[in-house]
């Protein structure tokens, strides 16, 4: 499985997470370690970023 980092815009955490699914605008994975999922998007598909929220949190991962 693929692994990405995961990066809280908010604390500037960084975090391993799985891949569940990847596309041009769309990334679903699981955080290392727990059953979080967080599901990330791009506002356009050439973009570099893709963002996602949680919990009242901010990720982004260049997936």
């Amino acid at each position: 499985m693929e692994i990405v980092k995961l990066t809280c815009t908010e604390n500037n955490r960084t975090l391993d997470a799985s891949v569940l699914k990847k596309s041009d605008r769309f990334l679903e994975v699981v955080v290392e370690g727990t059953d979080t999922k967080v599901t990330l998007a791009k506002k356009s598909a050439d973009e570099r970023v893709y963002v996602g929220h949680m919990a009242g949190l901010e990720f982004i991962s260049t997936g």
